[in-house]
């Protein structure tokens, strides 16, 4: 693999997948020290905690809390009923939402794999943008 397939390899792996660095290191026979650093240019845990708290994220894990309480509805009386009955409404409300920064990161993602592959001499420039660019989501998107 090319230095920039490497690079996006690794920043998938710990942005997407939730790797480690030391683990993305071993896995792809780099130093621990050019995977950190990859990590910290590119904002790579700012953009991880983009993508893991997502809307519709939350939404998945808030609907797997509450499957066990409606399994036990039975044993629930009508005001933990009517408790779960809304915050079911309220996570399906969520989920319908624009997740704007889990989409923005996901689209990217795919736009730089594609560069990569079709037009390297672009995707030097696009990794050099592209942590700013997130940047500038993050604070447009994040009380959304």
């Amino acid at each position: 693999m090319s230095k920039h397939q490497l690079k996006a390899r690794a920043e998938h792996l710990y942005i997407r997948e939730g790797k480690g660095v030391t683990e993305i290191s071993k896995m792809l026979g780099l130093s621990t020290s050019t995977v950190s650093r990859w990590k910290r240019e590119g904002d790579w845990e700012a953009r991880h905690k983009d993508v893991h708290t997502s809307l519709s994220r939350i939404a998945e894990k808030l609907i797997i809390l509450l499957a066990d309480e409606v399994d036990q509805m039975e044993a629930l009386d009508n005001a933990n009923v009517d408790k779960v009955t809304k915050a079911v409404k309220s996570i399906t409300t969520l989920d319908k939402e624009v997740d704007m920064l889990g989409s923005t990161v996901l689209v990217m993602e795919n736009y730089g794999n594609f560069l990569q592959q079709k037009y390297s001499g672009f995707f030097g420039k696009f990794q050099q943008t592209l942590p700013d660019f997130l940047i500038y989501m993050r604070e447009k998107y994040k009380t959304q």
